[in-house]
């Protein structure tokens, strides 16, 4: 072959191959946009991949037979189906086959139970703070864009100016709080429960979609003002997953942070930026692909609930524990698949004396409770107990 074919064929194959490489960024770069908009977009209607198979009232008590995901987790868990409206209470596994696992049907709150139905384990148990045996009370907030809905809880002996604000984490309502008001209220806390922006019986956030904690940090500071205005001296704030990334920047940096004494925090989020890459990995996409996703949604190439992009230096355990100012619960699981505990570890190793970490071995992302209730809510009522005044 000649110097100049050998030329113009090194040519053809160079612009091959950069025509490729143009091909897979374009490629890459679109999958990423679809990843990054799915992170941030709430669901119009959660998943419903658990099935009833059989329901079986044999030996006095009731069974349902069932399969899908979560349904084989230990502990005690909701089984949520006919697209919410329907509640059951499942207790712990009590026989296996094939692919399916039996529970103890304990209640069914709403709805009528029945084989064949499809519906989503969760670790919400309450659907109302009523149940818990307090005065409640449904109440409204100002918020961006409009007024955000609460449950007011009272306990029966309240502590003058003590009170909590408890925020559910992302996907979720406000039903999966519900399991963390008993110990405060037992500790004398007056609790609210609140909806944020994108919930229903919120305001739509900004372009329908989720701040990972930025922007719902706002919502959690106007649930502190709204406490204030009903006597609070003093706001604990408890957050979960996406909730727990809410209430850190709200105690760090928030308007009315002065009041915040101390936070629970059950299953964090507190290290965004590589926990959407696991994320992205649980659900089998590429790391080119999640990477790619990522740095949209920083740069606001993909819009989010949060105007000019999500700046994940804000969200790191590191900077959260910098900007720490009160105590903290951590509430952590070593079998926790979504959200895996490292970030929390890494947390309290950086501020020991602010951080007290109850790592649990077994206990899905938000399901530590469904795990030990009994242990889950007399370490959170001890800590809530001894918090001591801002300023003491």
């Amino acid at each position: 072959m000649s110097t100049r074919s050998a030329a113009r064929s090194f040519g053809l194959w160079t612009g091959v191959a950069a025509g490729c490489a143009a091909l897979g960024a374009i490629v890459v770069g679109g999958l990423g946009i679809a990843v990054a908009r799915r992170v941030v977009t709430p669901a119009a209607r959660p998943e419903s991949r658990a099935t009833i198979h059989e329901i079986d009232r044999a030996g006095g008590r009731i069974r349902a037979w069932l399969s899908g995901p979560d349904g084989d987790l230990p502990g005690r868990y909701s089984f949520i189906f006919d697209d919410g409206a329907g509640h059951a209470r499942l207790g712990p596994v009590l026989a296996r086959r094939g692919g399916s696992v039996a529970r103890e049907v304990v209640g069914v709150d709403r709805g009528t139970l029945r084989e064949g139905v499809r519906g989503r384990i969760t670790g919400w148990w309450y659907v109302d703070p009523s149940e818990l045996g307090y005065r409640v009370e449904r109440v409204a907030f100002p918020v961006e864009g409009g007024e955000a809905e609460a449950w007011l809880v009272h306990p029966r002996r309240a502590k003058k100016g003590r009170w909590a604000v408890h925020v559910h984490g992302r996907g979720a309502l406000p039903e999966e709080a519900i399991r963390g008001v008993a110990p405060f209220a037992r500790a004398g806390v007056t609790s609210l429960v609140i909806s944020y922006r994108n919930d229903p019986g919120a305001p739509r956030g900004t372009h329908g979609r989720y701040g990972l904690g930025l922007a719902e940090s706002r919502d959690v500071d106007a649930a502190i003002a709204e406490a204030e205005r009903r006597g609070a001296t003093r706001v604990t704030l408890f957050g979960w997953s996406m909730g727990g990334t809410a209430c850190l920047l709200s105690a760090a940096h928030g308007e009315h942070r002065r009041l915040v004494d101390g936070l629970v925090l059950d299953s964090p989020a507190l290290d965004w930026e590589p926990l959407l890459r696991h994320q992205a990995t649980l659900s089998r996409v590429p790391r080119p692909v999640a990477r790619a996703g990522v740095e949209m949604l920083g740069r606001g190439v993909v819009r989010a609930g949060e105007p000019g992009g999500l700046d994940f230096e804000r969200l790191s355990a590191e900077r959260f524990a910098r900007d720490l100012r009160v105590p903290v619960l951590v509430h952590a699981s070593e079998g926790d698949t979504f959200v895996p505990p490292e970030g929390a570890v890494r947390f309290a190793a950086a501020r020991p004396r602010f951080v007290q970490l109850r790592l649990q071995r077994q206990g899905e992302h938000v399901r530590l409770w469904n795990v030990d209730p009994e242990g889950w809510e007399d370490a959170t009522e001890t800590f809530v107990r001894a918090l001591p005044r801002q300023g003491a």
